[in-house]
């Protein structure tokens, strides 16, 4: 069986082939698979067992073993959705790699600091012609908008034809295990998966803090935010208000963080949000 792992760009696509190659039941597995993770959490230097399948080529040859397993690499670009690939794979299981609103912020900064190898700061700035405030706020309000308005913030939902891995689902590793499990018979990897929660933290951390934010402002409850100073995180926070409760934080009225939640609450209670 194969099984083509189609993913948008941010390194997702080659950890859950190297945990799908070594830990699923009679995979086959390149002489030197070793998942080593780099200091910034990607697994691209495991070696693959199938050549990957990169920007649509004119053609795709490699003699599989009948009597294993295989995981074949699915690489356009997140900017590529289409399909054609399945023409050389007529009869492989597809598992598509989705993310959604949730889980967009994970994909909108690895795409540019994994995939594209460059710093989030040179692709996302501040356009000092138009703008010379750079006071804090400025660079808060600049990273919710690209989160927001991102034309791929929508993209890469499940279809009518895929098995879908979501994101969100990576970030449990009950979920994920559960979720592979019901597809072929897998080995635990739990230390692996620490490890690469652990490498990935300053990617996945914002959005768990601000899931614990936005449930701590539906209790109305008090949680300190004076600790949260880097300007992505509080963009992260902004942007899940914005898809809780479809309201944009006033940047220049707010230009000095909030200190705790109810300071949140305070505000949406002015504006006559319904919590």
């Amino acid at each position: 069986m194969i099984y083509c792992i189609w993913y948008p760009s941010g390194g997702f696509g080659h950890f859950v082939n190297a945990i799908i190659s070594l830990y699923g039941k009679n995979f086959a597995k390149s002489d030197h698979a070793e998942l080593n993770l780099s200091s910034t959490g990607d697994s691209h230097q495991y070696a693959l067992a199938a050549p990957k399948y990169l920007h649509d080529p004119d053609d795709y040859n490699f003699e599989f073993d009948q009597n294993k397993n295989y995981t074949v690499l699915i690489d356009n670009g997140i900017n590529n959705q289409t399909d054609r690939f399945k023409s050389f794979f007529p009869k492989a299981t597809i598992i598509k790699i989705c993310y959604s609103d949730c889980s967009w912020p994970i994909i909108a900064r690895t795409m540019i600091e994994k995939a594209m190898d460059v710093s989030f700061e040179s692709q996302v700035n501040l356009d000092l012609d138009l703008w010379n405030n750079q006071d804090q706020w400025s660079y808060r309000e600049k990273y919710f908008l690209f989160l927001r308005d991102h034309e791929l913030r929508p993209e890469w939902k499940p279809d009518n034809t895929s098995i879908h891995l979501c994101v969100d689902d990576l970030l449990d590793y009950a979920q994920f295990y559960s979720k592979l499990q019901t597809l072929f018979e897998i080995e635990s990897f739990e230390d692996v998966w620490h490890a690469w929660r652990d490498t990935n933290k300053k990617y996945i951390d914002p959005i768990s803090i601000a899931d614990k934010v936005i449930k701590t402002i539906r209790a109305r409850e008090l949680l300190p935010l004076d600790h949260v100073t880097d300007s992505w995180t509080q963009a992260v926070i902004y942007y899940y208000i914005w898809l809780q409760y479809n309201f944009e934080v006033p940047h220049n009225d707010y230009s000095e963080w909030f200190t705790n939640t109810m300071d949140i609450v305070k505000m949406l209670d002015k504006h006559n949000i319904i919590i």
